[in-house]
């Protein structure tokens, strides 16, 4: 049987990724971040959940430290992010792979 503590806990960690983008729907926030838009495959289907978890800690990870930026700083790093978002989770995901094995 599947961990239940997993559910709140991913949940929280998409309240967290959606509060950055409230304007979305969540159907779209989901394609947009964690299933592929930015690079990654579109098999939703076989996600498992600690994949989906690690998506969305990076993706938390990677857009707080906007947080501490003047705000014309913040928006055009925000436009660059991204462009290196995809990439820098592509290589996450592989190294944290290659490390589990």
């Amino acid at each position: 049987m599947r961990d239940l503590k997993r559910i709140k806990r991913l949940c929280r960690l998409l309240e967290e990724v959606w509060s950055h983008f409230p304007q979305q729907r969540l159907g779209q926030l989901l394609l947009n971040f964690v299933f592929g838009s930015y690079g990654r495959d579109h098999h939703i289907y076989n996600k498992e959940d600690d994949e989906i978890e690690k998506i969305l800690k990076l993706f938390i990870e990677k857009f707080d430290e906007f947080k501490e930026m003047p705000k014309q700083e913040e928006l055009e790093q925000k436009k660059l992010f991204f462009k290196r978002f995809s990439k820098e989770l592509r290589d996450s995901l592989k190294s944290k792979e290659n490390i589990e094995k």
